[in-house]
Parts: C-alpha cells; sequence; structure tokens
C-alpha cells in the first residue's frame, strides 16, 4: 500500500512563553510544518504583513496584545487564515467572544502532539 502524501504548512506561532513556543514549534516540525515564531502579537502581526502563512497559532493570555486581539487583526487582514487559540484558562471561553474575534478553534493547554497536528490539518485543510 502506498503511503499517502503529508502536507506541509507555514504555521505562524504566537506565544510569550519560550518553553511553549519552542514545544510547538518543535511538535509542528515533527509533523513536517515549516513554523516562524513570535514572542507577542506586535511581532506576529509584523510577520503577518511580511509573509505569506496557512495558520495561525496564538496564545490567549500576552502582555501588550492577548489572543483575542490578535484573532481579531489576523481576520481583519486575512480572513482565510485559520485562528487557534492556546490556553491553560479551559476550553470553554465566552462563545460570543470567540466568534467576535473570529477564532476557529481552541487548544487547551496541557496539549497533546497528536491534537495539535490533528488540529493544524483539520483547520487548514477547510482553508
Amino acid at each position: 500500500m502506498e503511503k499517502e502524501a503529508r502536507r506541509s504548512f507555514t504555521i505562524l506561532v504566537i506565544d510569550d512563553d519560550d518553553r511553549v513556543r519552542t514545544l510547538l514549534k518543535d511538535i509542528l516540525i515533527y509533523g513536517g510544518h515549516h513554523v516562524i515564531e513570535a514572542a507577542d502579537g506586535i511581532l506576529g502581526m509584523k510577520y503577518l504583513e511580511e509573509e505569506k502563512f496557512d495558520m495561525v497559532l496564538t496564545d490567549l493570555g500576552m502582555p501588550a496584545m492577548n489572543g483575542w486581539e490578535v484573532a481579531k487583526w489576523v481576520k481583519s487582514k486575512v480572513p482565510r487564515i485559520p485562528v487557534g487559540l492556546i490556553t491553560g484558562w479551559g476550553t470553554h471561553l465566552d462563545e460570543e467572544k470567540i466568534k467576535e474575534s473570529g477564532v476557529d478553534l481552541i487548544i487547551g493547554k496541557p496539549f497533546q502532539v497528536g491534537d495539535i497536528l490533528e488540529a493544524v490539518n483539520h483547520y487548514v485543510g477547510l482553508h
């Protein structure tokens, strides 16, 4: 049986926690994806203006610009890009806030390798 070709995506990871950002990068690279990292939303916005991404994964709780603000900005500029919100604050967030900001998926911490890779393949495949 022939092995199915794995699709590779370019993903922007925005998280102010170096350890989480590095873990996400390592997981995504393991999954065959290209990753650009940003330590905050402001740097993430700069990268989004300079490069083309297939997905954005952003932390919710960050100084200066939180994940809600990042998602809203991304969707205002490039609505087709799926945005995943990574949070240790639980996956049961305000539905109205999710809709208003344009967040496509919520990934709760701690996350599993398979959950991250499955979410990327599922949500990027929809867009």
